[in-house]
């Protein structure tokens, strides 16, 4: 294999250009300087004691096929007989001669490597080209004698000599050392960049084993590679030679151990054998280096590992007939590309094979495991068109989840708007109806059963609004208006709302008084608070609620505290979900609707204050939220008692198309002291200004009409009367009504609403907005 492959490379590096080519016409070149290629040779072994006798060899010489041993030291001589002297730089050139070597030329020494001279055996000393120029002159007419002295660890022997001009040696010398040193060199390279490259795969997906093992194996033999073609080493020559020893033991334990895991079977002989191998070698390989007996025990270690990298072979050749997969057969057959390559070595480093041979593991490695390197492109190419495929999919998947959210969310505020508005307009006209009954009715028997209907009523409406506010404040409608307020008056709220309950439950609440000031929305901060405590009220039986106030790091921290049951850990964040109720599997609606803690959630979110839930099951919970502090608080107008008839006086123009609904606002407005014209539809309002009428002091209105909608009723009512007080009344929920109804700056009171809500907006100032 490197035979052939580094023949193609000459064919293609030394191929001559067309300007040499002779042709019709063509100029005849001029004839090249001859190389003089020196076969035969005197010989004698140094090693052999005084006196040994000088033999004639033919060159290239191999000791061991000439039945000598395969390391010693020896001498050439070799003569030339030149007709004339020669002209220019001459140059000898040794495709093969020891590391260890001196070269004379007519007794003058022109090159030296190593210490061929010193005592001892070479153990380092392998054979190398080498190339040298002759001083000019020393070449002469008739008999030249070259003498060359080396010794040699393994391999003895040495190739022809070839003597000639320099330009001509040297320019075959660099082609054969780009082809034996620089080639190989640069493959094994390239092969540990991938193994590297493998290795950071494994890194990061430590169950892909077989790219672990093979990327170990791979750079394992690959810097082995690279360290048999360095010229020099700072470690001693023993220690050079047992690394590569242990190098070697490594690769076929690990070739072991890759073939293995490929196979997906186990085998736990081989597998023991393969830990033996690469843990008692290593040892073994020391102690002969250290005893100077290392170069036998490779001879005698090297065939049982050969024979251990075939049964490695056959046992990957079970793993490719199972799979039936020609990557894998490719894999294969690269392997075993490689283990031929180290038989062949194998004999070459015995001497077996002619001294000018080459070893084949530095191009058959390389080339070998570019097969299984492409198995891993490939599978990085498929893995990454699958991710692609797969990003592609999902990213589809979600555009379709998004919109079918999208038209979900729009389905919602559509059934929301519908619902609010069909539930809301009997709500609302119960809720009016009973409390006008309420007041009319003397009979205390009938008066329980009223107060047992409005309860229900209430629950009902409580269920619809929280309902609203969920929407609103999920859609991002309610925009919050931040704003300097004092803690204090919102206590006194509170504690008037929510006194009698906790009197009733036999409960105490505490309200500590407070003079700080934080900025908040006072609605939003009101429903929070007012949620928050009369939560804490339902889930206490004994003991009672504390709220309180106070500094914590330039803010305030708002807290209510309860001796109620207390929440378990796992429940403390679904209590925040709508319509969780932990103690009441009953439903009962005493109990409330299970809205409340999810409008903190929301509305604390929306005005981005944190909140906090501290619980202990069976002793109790605190809720707290932290507050920017404020400095000064806008001032407010003390309220007013109200008379009998709050209404008396007012003229208002009663706008709804739902006669039960019209008719329960009528009569409870006239109860107040109101005189109330009403009306069904659009084209009676029109009717109304038509008859030229004095403009009254409300306009009362739903959103929703047969013929139009409020605000357009409003607009209709200012463009004649001018800024009319407006009040427009809606259960819709849909958060582009919602913003729209918000830029045209009308007044709006949302259903279901209790009367004392109707009375409070009918008794501020109208805001006039615009006349649309």
């Amino acid at each position: 294999m490197a035979l052939l492959l580094r023949a193609w490379l000459a064919a293609v590096l030394l191929w001559p250009g067309p300007g040499c080519l002779a042709g019709p016409g063509a100029a005849t070149p001029a004839v090249a300087p001859v190389v003089i290629t020196l076969a035969q040779a005197q010989f004698q072994r140094s090693d052999a004691g005084p006196g040994a006798a000088w033999q004639p060899v033919a060159l290239p010489d191999t000791w061991a096929a000439r039945g000598l041993p395969l390391a010693g030291s020896g001498r050439y001589r070799l003569t030339v007989q030149l007709a004339t002297a020669p002209q220019g730089v001459w140059a000898l050139a040794v495709d093969r001669l020891s590391s260890d070597a001196t070269v004379h030329v007519n007794g003058v020494l022109v090159a030296r490597r190593g210490t061929p001279d010193a005592p001892g055996p070479a153990r380092a000393a392998r054979p190398v080209p080498l190339l040298v120029d002759l001083p000019a002159g020393l070449l002469v007419a008739g008999e030249n004698r070259i003498d060359i002295a080396w010794r040699l660890s393994m391999r003895a022997g040495m190739s022809a000599v070839d003597l000639g001009p320099g330009d001509a040696l040297r320019h075959d010398f660099e082609s054969d050392h780009l082809l034996d040193q620089t080639f190989p060199q640069l493959l094994n390279a390239a092969g540990a960049a991938l193994a590297v490259f493998m290795l950071l795969i494994w890194w990061q997906r430590r169950r892909e084993h077989t790219f672990g093992l093979f990327g170990l194996l791979w750079l394992l033999v690959s810097v082995r590679n690279l360290a048999f073609f360095g010229r020099s080493s700072t470690l001693p020559a023993d220690a050079t030679v047992w690394l590569a020893f242990v190098a070697q033991v490594e690769s076929i334990a690990l070739l072991g151990a890759f073939a293995v895991a490929l196979s997906g079977r186990r085998w736990p002989r081989l597998e023991r054998l393969l830990w033996w191998v690469a843990g008692a070698l290593p040892v073994l390989g020391l102690l002969a280096a250290l005893a100077g007996q290392l170069t036998a025990l490779r001879t005698l270690v090297y065939p049982g590992l050969i024979g251990l990298a075939v049964g490695a072979l056959w046992v990957l050749l079970g793993a490719v007939q199972q799979a039936r997969r020609r990557t894998l057969a490719a894999v294969l057959l690269g392997l075993a590309c490689a283990v031929a390559a180290g038989v062949h070595d194998y004999l070459f480093l015995q001497g077996l094979l002619p001294v000018t041979q080459m070893f084949w593991l530095p191009y058959a490695v390389p080339l070998g495991c570019m097969w299984f390197a492409l198995v891993l492109v490939q599978r990085t190419v498929g893995a990454l068109q699958a991710t692609e495929e797969l990003a592609a999919r999902l990213e589809a998947r979600v555009a379709e989840r998004t919109q079918a959210l999208d038209a979900a969310n729009q389905a919602q505020s559509r059934f929301l708007a519908a619902a609010s508005h069909d539930l809301r307009q009997p709500v609302v006209a119960i809720g009016l109806l009973l409390g006008l009954a309420r007041e009319r009715t003397q009979a205390p028997e009938l008066q329980q059963l009223l107060d047992r209907t409005q309860g229900a009523t209430r629950a009902l409406e409580d269920l619809l609004r929280g309902l609203l506010d969920l929407s609103r404040l999920d859609n991002d409608t309610a925009a919050p208006a931040v704003q300097p307020l004092a803690l204090q008056a919102l206590f006194d709220a509170i504690a008037v709302h929510e006194q009698p309950a906790a009197a009733a439950a036999g409960l105490r609440l505490r309200l500590r008084p407070t003079a700080l000031l934080v900025q908040s929305d006072p609605v939003l901060l009101e429903q929070v608070l007012r949620n928050l405590v009369g939560n804490a009220l339902r889930h206490t039986r004994r003991g009672g609620v504390l709220v309180a106030a106070r500094r914590r790091a330039g803010q305030v921290l708002l807290q209510v505290w309860d001796t109620g049951r207390g929440i378990a850990p796992a429940d403390q964040q679904r209590v925040f979900e709508p319509f969780v109720q932990l103690h009441n599997p009953g439903r009962d609606r005493s109990q409330g609707q299970g809205l409340g803690l999810a409008i903190v959630r929301r509305s604390v979110d929306l005005l981005g204050h944190p909140l906090g839930l501290r619980s202990v099951p069976g002793r109790g919970s605190c809720f707290s939220i932290r507050l920017p502090q404020a400095t000064q608080a806008r001032s407010s107008p003390a309220a007013a008692a109200l008379p009998a008839l709050p209404l008396a006086g007012q003229s208002i123009w009663l706008l709804d198309d739902d006669p039960a609904v019209r008719d329960a606002m009528a009569e409870r407005l006239a109860a107040w002291g109101a005189q109330v014209r009403p009306h069904a539809r659009l084209a009676d309002l029109q009717a109304s200004l038509d008859a030229d009428l004095p403009a009254p002091g409300w306009l009362l209105t739903d959103h929703r009409l047969p013929d139009g909608d409020g605000a357009q009723a409003i607009a209709l009512l200012r463009r004649r009367l001018g800024p009319v007080p407006a009040l427009l009344v809606t259960g819709d929920t849909a958060p582009a009504l919602l913003a729209r109804l918000a830029a045209l700056q009308l007044q709006v009171l949302h259903k279901p609403f209790r009367p004392q809500a109707l009375l409070q907006c009918l008794l501020s100032p109208g805001t006039a907005g615009q006349p649309g």
